[in-house]
């Protein structure tokens, strides 16, 4: 954009903006409805806790059964003389174990020890 200066020395860009500026603080610009507003819930932080705690423990809870489901299949596949795949339920069933375990255990670390320490030092 061109920065013209006119006859007092002041440029066409910065008469204009200034223009601008002043109208637009005259005539704010209505607020838009939204069709993604969210409204506004006060929600008590104990209320947040107890679902992140339920929700966490849950998944580790469900991931567990899946570990159960996967031992009794390891069962009933080497019942029967397929190794190969008891092998696989059985190390599904670990890795699944595995999981639910860190799922409980690092919700429950981080809702009673995180969340209750102090804000570290930045």
């Amino acid at each position: 954009m061109s920065r013209r200066h006119g006859p007092d020395g002041e440029s066409t860009y910065g008469s204009v903006k200034d223009r601008f500026d002043s109208w637009s603080a005259a005539n704010p610009r209505p607020r838009s409805r939204s069709a993604l507003g969210i409204p506004d819930i006060d929600i008590p932080e104990g209320v947040v806790r107890t679902f992140a705690l339920a929700v966490g423990v849950g998944t580790g809870a469900l991931l567990l059964v899946l570990a159960a489901v996967a031992y009794y299949a390891s069962g009933t596949w080497g019942a029967i003389d397929r190794s190969g795949s008891a092998l696989a339920y059985l190390l599904v069933g670990i890795f699944l174990t595995i999981a639910g375990l860190g799922a409980s255990l690092g919700t429950l670390n981080h809702i009673f020890r995180v969340l209750r320490a102090p804000a570290g030092h930045h």
